[in-house]
């Protein structure tokens, strides 16, 4: 596992989660998790649990195509492809908010509408697995960075620790939507593009292979070689 990939994740989650403030908080709000006040904590978590482990399945995937692409000796090429790739989506926001059409969209209202008949948790479950599938630009651009992790471990556990990095300020939005409006939520979103181009910056400087000890180490092609088959 890329120890770099990981953090990153984990923090393109984190500060990622502002630009779900603005764009995904009414989508949060609408959850009925306080159909049940004495059990809401319940049904948070294993909404954001479940969340969570859609991202890591899509993570696992996207390592596995990053350990093909890296077998083939083209771990810098994808470093910077990556990197580019994340500035392009930062830089214009519009590739964000574009509205995609959603495989699973009728499950995930009938489930939400069974909610209200019947609060169970695996209900819950299932709701936050299916908004773990949902069209995301910032979901993207984090599983761009976990095809760098190196392998479906390596991929599966950097959207691990993604998702587990955008719960708690989505947990505060909902616990105080009536303080944090629509207009503040939407002055963080520059914050959140800002992280995403230091994070591709960095991605880009790390394929150039320049030898800079933590940032850029020079890598060759039999250490590559080495790490693939380990």
């Amino acid at each position: 596992m890329n120890p770099f990939v990981l953090f990153s994740s984990f923090l393109l989650g984190a500060l990622g989660s502002l630009h779900c403030l603005g764009m995904c908080g009414p989508l949060a709000l609408s959850m009925p998790f306080f159909v049940q006040p004495q059990k809401k904590w319940r049904n948070i978590l294993s909404f954001y649990l479940a969340k969570a482990l859609a991202y890591s399945l899509l993570g696992g995937i996207m390592g596995l195509a990053g350990k093909v692409i890296m077998l083939m000796k083209w771990q810098q090429i994808m470093s910077v492809t990556t990197g580019i790739f994340i500035l392009i989506m930062a830089m214009l926001p519009a590739l964000r908010h574009v509205k995609a059409s959603f495989l699973f969209q009728k499950q995930f209202q009938a489930v939400h509408v069974h909610i209200l008949q019947q609060p169970k948790w695996r209900y819950f479950f299932t709701l936050g697995f299916l908004n773990g599938l949902l069209p995301c630009g910032m979901v993207y651009t984090a599983l761009a960075t976990a095809m760098l992790a190196g392998g479906i471990a390596g991929g599966s556990t950097a959207m691990l620790l993604f998702g587990i990095g955008t719960a708690p300020m989505l947990i505060l939005l909902i616990f105080f939507r009536q303080r944090l409006n629509v207009k503040w939520r939407l002055r963080l979103l520059p914050l959140s593009s800002a992280f995403s181009i230091i994070i591709g910056l960095l991605l880009i400087i790390r394929g150039l292979n320049l030898g800079l000890p933590l940032i850029s180490p020079h890598v060759t092609n039999q250490e590559i070689s080495k790490c693939c088959h380990k």
